[in-house]
């Protein structure tokens, strides 16, 4: 595995590989899986999802953080003031963003398999808008995809519901930061523990989320997501829907049955599969979700 931050559009980003760094020469093949996470975008909570993913399929596998979601020691100072630059974190701005990366990183011959979760499968097809991307890409998995009217979903309503309690949660994550390590330590594993989400795995990714400055960037971007994603994006389903596979959670707040039902019966030939596992599946579910996908790319390779 190798992490660093570069600058993508403006902004200092973390991006995690394995199998190959993005500014290596290509080796053994052409081919890459490239990684769009929801949000939070901190790209360490999919660290165990991406390792399954190489190690089953072989192939270089990019992950690429959303613009302002991830910290390294003092780096938060360096992003574009957010007062100033808040276009470069909304919707519109991660989606340039990623256009940014694939310009910049990705070569012209490369064979892309686009891998997505949630917020990042809305990305992920305004990326097939673009030719000079959309002709890269070998096909394209959604897995749990937020693309169609999040704010009228259960979730929706509810963080709707949170939205006029967001500066006290801002607050109280400050003073998070403040706390003696033992005692944040402690708070942390007593929350994972309730949670069910292995402490190991994923509380340094919990405490990189709790920075004011990371958390008030997610946070606009979560409701940007509920002014912005109204209509699905069929225009560019239909004329990609042979790239296409979309994977739901059978009890995903964010996707109904009736979203569901609706895009079948909209665009009848596109591959649709309802799975058991939760929306947020890399708390436990990395493992098996990164095998089915790596599973799916081989049968395609």
């Amino acid at each position: 595995m190798n992490e660093a931050f570069v600058e993508i559009n403006k902004v200092r980003t973390k991006v995690v590989t394995w199998g190959r760094w993005i500014e290596e020469a290509q080796k053994d093949t052409n081919k890459i899986i490239i990684f769009i996470p929801g949000n939070p975008g901190v790209v360490s909570f999919y660290n165990k999802f991406a390792q399954t993913l190489y190690e089953r399929s072989e192939i270089p596998v990019w992950c690429v953080g959303h613009a302002g979601h991830n910290f390294a020691d003092k780096s938060i100072t360096t992003f574009p003031k957010f007062e100033d630059h808040k276009s470069l974190y909304g919707l519109k701005g991660q989606v340039e963003h990623k256009v940014e990366f694939f310009k910049k990183y990705v070569p012209q011959d490369a064979k892309i398999y686009l891998v997505a979760h949630s917020i990042g499968s809305y990305v992920s097809l305004e990326l097939l808008e673009h030719p000079d991307i959309k002709n890269r890409i070998e096909n394209v998995y959604l897995l749990f995809p937020t693309v169609e009217h999040m704010a009228n979903t259960k979730n929706g309503k509810f963080l709707n519901f949170v939205k006029c309690f967001v500066s006290i949660l801002l607050f109280l994550s400050w003073i998070f930061t403040l706390l003696p390590t033992m005692l944040s330590a402690l708070l942390l594993y007593i929350y994972t523990y309730i949670a069910n989400v292995p402490y190991n795995l994923h509380s340094e990714s919990i405490k990189e989320l709790l920075k004011p400055g990371i958390l008030r960037r997610v946070f606009f971007l979560a409701y940007e997501e509920m002014d912005q994603v109204k209509e699905r994006n069929s225009a560019a389903i239909r004329e990609n829907v042979n790239k296409i596979k979309f994977y739901y959670g059978k009890t995903d707040g964010w996707t109904p049955d009736s979203y569901i039902n609706k895009l079948k019966q909209d665009i009848p030939n596109v591959d649709v599969e309802i799975c058991t596992f939760d929306h947020a599946f890399v708390f436990n579910y990395s493992t098996e979700v990164g095998a089915t996908v790596a599973d799916w790319i081989l049968t395609k390779k």
